[in-house]
Parts: structure tokens; sequence; C-alpha cells
């Protein structure tokens, strides 16, 4: 009876999603491209530390796609490595007059965005790493909603590159979920996360709220904690989610499942540290959906009657959750086996649930730095 209310419950919330899903991912209108003059307005912020590879492809991947004319400000975090070195030695020979490098005048990622926002001259400041990979029209596109004088924080979505075999696969799958959940939380008027990798909002704004104050002693959630102070103050229309396939950003995959552990072991660490009763909630929601998947393991050799009653949700599960993510993945033009589909349901389960400790008590190593 548990797990057929399970079932239930879970397979209605997958077509409530996929419902609100494809009544938000149409943009507006006035999402339109914005020229130089309205660019001039806006500084990209890039954050690194100890990222010397990365730096080496970003640097002329910005330099192809980002217009000549867009503001980009790199701070280093302290790198221990030739980053800096590169970064200087590339603006200097591309001739690159609105670009630069700053040292960060604190320590970590929050104090390393504050510093550069405070260098800046610009109103509308958008952050993003290292490690990515954009569209020739993405900033524009991004910032293109702040004709909206209402809209103070615009988030976009974030996707990882194909990666290696069905790990690969599995991170963009698990990816999708992420927007599906991201697009359906702003639409109802309840925003839960954005990624900093694709984030843009008023530097005004950023004053307003206190910055990170509050919060700069967590490594990680500069963008989570932003977003709430956001919503708090200027209410949930001042923030919107895009969709469209012009401002995906793309990230490194990651490489092995340990990584992918320490990575969301760091993302939820931060779990208590909300204060809205939702966010922890749907935490504890997911947490315990994966421990049940995983408890229906050995439920399924109890009797024949298990065994049926298992392989038919097995199957039902798959079938829905293909129907709701595939949704998302195709519209940034990807498209999974049925196989794919089947181990990635089984290896999240797997994954969540070794983090689960790391999450709980917090301990992790992260860029050389240990909390």
């Amino acid at each position: 009876m548990l797990y057929f209310l399970f079932a239930v419950t879970y397979f209605w919330g997958l077509r409530h999603l996929t419902s609100i899903w494809d009544s938000n991912a149409k943009e507006p209108l006035h999402f339109v491209a914005l020229g130089q003059s309205s660019l001039s307005h806006c500084t990209l912020l890039v954050p690194f530390r100890n990222e010397e590879k990365n730096l080496r492809l970003l640097l002329p991947h910005f330099s192809e796609n980002l217009p000549p004319f867009a503001n980009v400000c790199f701070i280093d975090d302290h790198s221990a490595d030739n980053g800096a070195e590169m970064v200087t030695q590339f603006i200097k020979n591309q001739n690159l007059f609105n670009w630069r490098l700053i040292k960060n005048n604190g320590i970590g990622k929050k104090a390393a965005l504050t510093t550069g926002i405070r260098a800046s001259k610009s109103a509308i400041i958008v952050t993003t790493d290292a490690d990515v990979r954009i569209n020739k029209g993405w900033l524009g596109h991004l910032i293109a909603p702040f004709q909206d004088p209402i809209l103070q924080l615009v988030a976009g979505p974030v996707m990882t590159t194909s990666g290696n075999g069905i790990f690969g696969q599995f991170q963009q799958i698990e990816w999708a979920s992420l927007i599906l959940m991201t697009q359906v939380s702003f639409a109802k008027g309840n925003p839960l996360m954005c990624s900093g990798a694709n984030l843009a909002f008023r530097k005004e704004a950023f004053e307003e709220v206190g910055g990170y104050d509050g919060n700069t002693h967590i490594p990680s959630g500069d963008d989570e904690f932003l977003l709430k102070k956001i919503g708090v103050k200027f209410g949930a229309s001042a923030t919107n989610y895009i969709v469209s396939p012009l401002s995906l950003v793309k990230t490194h995959a990651l490489k092995a499942p340990l990584d992918w552990i320490r990575q969301r072991s760091r993302w939820a660490s931060k779990w208590n540290a909300h204060k809205e009763q939702g966010h922890w909630l749907s935490a504890v929601m997911l947490a315990v959906f994966c421990l049940l998947l995983l408890a229906s393991l050995p439920m399924a050799f109890l009797s024949w009657e298990f065994t049926l009653s298992m392989l038919l949700f097995w199957a039902f599960r798959v079938k829905f959750e293909k129907e709701a993510l595939g949704k998302v993945l195709k519209h940034y033009g990807l498209r999974f086996s049925n196989l794919s589909w089947f181990l990635a349901g089984w290896i999240y389960p797997v994954l969540l649930a070794s983090a689960l400790p790391f999450a709980i008590f917090g301990n992790y190593t992260w860029k050389g730095r240990k909390t």
C-alpha cells in the first residue's frame, strides 16, 4: 500500500510538472537580443581559483562568442597556478580594452564576486564560471528581460556537456530535472534555486539586500541566497527564469561518480541554512524518495506478487520520467535511449544515498580549502 501511494503521488507529480513546463517554456515576446548600448551597461564577472586548464579553453571561447564591446571582469581568488598570468597575457595579446583582471579582496567565491561588483560601474551584473560554454547571443538574451523595470534578477538554465558514456548522459538527465524544478518553482512564485553560472541581477538590488551578508561563512550558495534575499525584498515577480536554448550555459561534465558525490555534498551541505520550510522540505522529500527506490529492490524478492508490482512500478517510473524530463532535454536538442533512462534512474538514488552523510555533516574539501 505504501508503494502504491508513493507511485501514484510521484507519477501525478511528474504529470503536474510537465503541464507547468508546457505552459511556461515559451519565451515572452519582449525577450529580444539587445544591442551595444544596452550591453555596455552590464559587466560579466568570472571568479576563479586554480582553474588554469579551464581558462585556457574559456578565454578564446569568450573572445569568439561574446560581443566585442562586452565588459568582462575576471576575479582571481588567490590561485596557486598560472591562471591569473594567463588571463593577463591573453587580454594584452588580444588588445581587449574592456576586459580586466582583479584580485579578490577577501577569501572565497562570495568575496570574489563582491570584489567584482564593487569594482564594476555597470547597472547590471552577470555572473558565470570558468568552465562554461556559451552561445553567441547568450549575454544579450540573458539581460534582455531587464527592459522590464520590475525585474531585479534573471536566471538561466545550465546543462553539462555530453561527457563520457552513461555517466555523462545521467548527468544531463539530472540537469534536466534541475531545470524543470527551477522553472516550475519560478512559475509558481516561489523560486527555489538558480545557478551562479548563468545569473544576472541589478547592482542596486544587490546592494539593497546587503549582498551576501549573513551567509559569507558558507562556501557555496552565493546564487541561491541572493535569489532568496531579492525575492523577499522585491517579491517573486522581481525574479525570472528564462529557458530558451539561446540562454543555455553548458558546463563540463564530471569525470567520475566520486566527483558527483563531492559536488552534490557541497551543494546540499547548506540545506539547513535556508530559513524557508519549502526549501529544506523538498531536500528531505528527495532523500526519502531515493531511499524508497533503493528499498524496492530487496522487496521485489519477497514474493512473486511483489516482484510483479515492483516491475510494473519501475516500468511506469521510466515511462513518466522520460515523458517529463524528455521534454526538457528535447527543448535543448538532446535525446536518449530507453536503456539510458533506465540506468540513469538507478544511478541517481545510489549516488544520492552515498552523498547524504557528507551533506548532513558538511565536511568536504573544495578548491584546496577544507570546510
